[in-house]
This record gives C-alpha cells, sequence and structure tokens, in this order.
C-alpha cells in the first residue's frame, strides 16, 4: 500500500484528486495520447481512465478505495432516453458540492460517472490544490443525497436496476 498523500483520513462521499496515471509510450515514457500508447499491461492501456481526476470515494477497505470519477463534459445521445444521465448512471452533481479551486470554478456543471466506478489505492488519492493560496484545500463532502444517487447509479451501471427502487 502506497502512502496516503491527503490530510486526515480518507472519508466515504468525499472529493479528492485521483492520478491514474498515464499510457506507455511508443519508444519509451508516458503519454496521454491513445494514439502514441504501447500496449503494456504494467501501464494504463487505452479505453482505461488516465490523468488526475477528481473522484468521489463511496467505499472503502484496508487501503483500496472504490471511486466514481467526476467530469465536467456531459454525454449526450441523439435519443435522451439513450443519455446516461436519463438512465441513471451519470449523476449531475450540485454546484456546492466541490470545493471552488481555479481548477474547479463555480457554477460548471459536473457528473459523477457511476458506470466508471473503479478500486485504487489511497496512494492515487490526495486532497484538491488551490494554485491561488499554493495550498490543498480539505476534502468535502457531497449531499446525502447526491451520494445515495451515486450509489444508486453504481447499481445501475453494473445491471443490477431492479435492486433500484
Amino acid at each position: 500500500m502506497a502512502q496516503l498523500r491527503i490530510n486526515g483520513n480518507v472519508r466515504i462521499g468525499h472529493v479528492y484528486d485521483c492520478n491514474f496515471g498515464q499510457f506507455k509510450k511508443n519508444g519509451g515514457g508516458c503519454t496521454v495520447s491513445r494514439d502514441e500508447a504501447e500496449i503494456d499491461y504494467n501501464y494504463r492501456i487505452p479505453n482505461e481512465m488516465i490523468k488526475v481526476r477528481s473522484v468521489i470515494v463511496i467505499g472503502k477497505h484496508r487501503g483500496a478505495y472504490i471511486v466514481v470519477p467526476i467530469s465536467a463534459t456531459k454525454e449526450e445521445a441523439k435519443k435522451k432516453e439513450k443519455e446516461p444521465e436519463f438512465q441513471g448512471f451519470h449523476v449531475k452533481l450540485e454546484h456546492t458540492d466541490i470545493p471552488t479551486t481555479p481548477r474547479y470554478p463555480y457554477g460548471v456543471d459536473r457528473w459523477a460517472l457511476c458506470n466508471l466506478v473503479t478500486t485504487v489505492d489511497g496512494g492515487r488519492l490526495q486532497d484538491l490544490y488551490n494554485s491561488e493560496s499554493r495550498s490543498f484545500v480539505k476534502a468535502q463532502k457531497v449531499s446525502d443525497e447526491t451520494l445515495d444517487k451515486i450509489r444508486k447509479g453504481v447499481v445501475i451501471a453494473i445491471g443490477l436496476r431492479d435492486l433500484v427502487k
């Protein structure tokens, strides 16, 4: 288990940054470009999540944390009923759910991507960084209602929609 890089304990429902890593580049080094990526199972491979992203912790056990990534990009479909938000596995966050920093400005719509739930080591997590004050922001908890929607979204995303009331 890697050393935690957060202030205090990791808490369920709180928002952190998560370093998912990068692809291995053909010819050596690392890259975020899928076109330059070499398939090496010791690194991230195309179609896996990469770079530093904000996440919400929804579970934990012995240094492993179940996280749901956050995105400011809404996934759209030609038909509304095909959109992930309509289907319940992308959950729109309240603007107050994420601390305001230069990287995460207030008023930007964001979604928890419940279909991309994953387990990471605690060493990948860190508090959000505020570049203006050059300090880390204490982790903030999303509302209980939002956390409940995210958990239901994960259940839907893994194919167990019938369990959600």
